[in-house]
């Protein structure tokens, strides 16, 4: 890097040029540039994006971007100590997830050589915000306590509470100052779940919601397509976009596009994958929108959809009896803390459904279920139907009966207890595997899987106006 490069990248991030002495010595002209960054804020934050640019994730850049960050004037130099000694016995498998959330558009890569949860709130000390905005460190230390709370169990609660207690201390000091914008999110990040609790790499999510419309005569077979984005990656807050009316078959084509649309618009400088929940009718819900295919592009073949996003069904607004969310919400905590257990419904001969249906009751280590065929027809649908009743969060079934059995043994594995948690993104892995474990690839090309998180609550609102209209 030599110093008229530095120079115009620091220029590029400013609205003016900085009148610099220029130098024939490399060494002078670089002792210029950063003396005169120094002088206004502004410039001193372009300098360190400039080091950063030119050298990213660099140990250099690491101890420029700590020597010259603006450093909170909130946080004495006894709570800096304190907070570290605490956060030097947290986890740090998923460190470059919550920087990136904790840091948001002023992240840029993960520096190099930070490898404790300590070294990363020293770091992200060091980033200014804007009044309202609450400050990354805080941030990241709060996504710290939902990480201990709701990922590593309770292992370790004197750790939590001493955390806890630093950080409503922060919530008030904000309040006091009037800054209760920062003050509320700090406060929501304290006291709710995860958006995705399963998950420790923070996705964004697409819900989409098709139902037939009663309009009859009507050769068009018309369906209301409605779709919600879910962008903010520390709390559930699903925005409802424009509905669409289309004839059926140009359903699949629109959905494609909704997730094209999310991956490159919402998704633009967001660190995490895409997932896309279905809310379906119940004459749609053994549509195989998992397999619903992306064009070819070029040589390469068309990808399902289940390929390459985890793909759930919902239940929550047309399915799930409001009566019933207090065992609903239970069997979610269950399979979020101590985990759980899968009930399959048999094979043979028909079962007796009120007895199916006691049995799922009264199964408290319960939270899954197979049924015995697609909920589109019978038993399926009286299964479906009382597994949902007795507050089951998730509920899988294959749509071909004919490989049932072939069905059952490839998710072996995938059911076990400790897996459960992970049964979107096993359910995944298997739909993009060559070869499924314990059967050929065409089994599970038939899994649906019905996740209903409690906490994903769709909320009733008018849609947004399409940015086209």
């Amino acid at each position: 890097m030599d110093a008229e490069t530095l120079l115009k990248v620091v220029d590029g991030e400013l609205t003016r040029r900085l009148a610099v002495n220029k130098a024939s010595a490399q060494h002078v002209y670089f002792y210029n540039i950063v003396w005169k960054c120094l002088e206004e804020d502004d410039s001193r934050r372009a300098l360190i994006t400039a080091v950063d640019f030119l050298a990213p994730g660099s140990s250099k850049a690491v101890q420029i971007r700590r020597m010259l960050g603006l450093a909170a004037d909130d946080l004495t130099e006894g709570d800096a100590l304190h907070i570290e000694a605490l956060l030097r016995r947290c986890p740090a498998d998923n460190l470059a997830h919550l920087y990136h959330v904790a840091a948001g558009s002023a992240s840029g890569l993960f520096p190099i050589g930070l490898r404790s949860a300590s070294e990363v709130f020293a770091y992200l000390v060091d980033l200014n915000t804007r009044r309202g905005a609450l400050a990354p460190h805080l941030r990241f230390v709060a996504l710290q306590i939902r990480n201990l709370v709701y990922r590593e169990g309770p292992s370790h609660p004197d750790l939590v509470l001493e955390l806890r207690h630093w950080m409503y201390q922060q919530c008030d000091r904000l309040r006091e100052s009037g800054d209760q914008e920062a003050a509320t999110e700090l406060d929501r990040l304290l006291r709710q779940p995860p958006a995705f609790q399963a998950h420790d790499d923070f996705p964004i999510c697409l819900v989409v919601e098709i139902e037939p419309l009663p309009v009859p005569y009507d050769e068009r077979n018309l369906h209301r397509v409605t779709s919600w984005r879910q962008v903010d990656q520390t709390a559930w807050c699903p925005v409802r976009e424009a509905d669409e009316i289309l004839p059926f078959t140009e359903v699949v084509p629109h959905v494609l596009r909704l997730v094209r649309d999310a991956e490159e618009g919402w998704g633009y400088g967001v660190r995490g994958p895409l997932v896309v929940e279905f809310l379906l009718s119940p004459e749609l819900i053994n549509l195989a929108v998992d397999q619903w295919s992306t064009p070819a592009t070029g040589a390469l073949p068309p990808r399902a959809l289940g390929m390459d996003y985890e793909i759930v069904l919902r239940s929550g607004v047309r399915l799930r009896p409001r009566h019933r969310h207090a065992r609903w919400l239970n069997r979610w905590e269950r399979l979020m803390t101590i985990g759980g257990e899968t009930h399959l419904m048999s094979l043979e001969d028909a079962a007796d459904l009120g007895a199916v249906h006691g049995e799922l009751l009264a199964g408290d280590h319960l939270v899954a279920c197979v049924l015995s065929g697609p909920p589109d027809r019978e038993p399926g649908r009286s299964e479906l139907a009382a597994a949902i009743d007795a507050g089951l969060p998730i509920v899988l079934w294959c749509r071909d009966v004919t490989i049932n059995g072939e069905f059952r043994h490839a998710l072996r594995d995938a059911l076990h207890p400790v897996q459960l948690k992970k049964l979107p993104s096993n359910i995944t892995s298997l739909r993009s595997s060559a070869i499924a474990p314990g059967g050929d690839m065409h089994v599970c090309r038939h899994v649906s899987l019905l996740w209903d998180d409690p906490n994903h609550r769709i909320p009733e609102s008018d849609p947004l106006t399409s940015p086209s209209r």
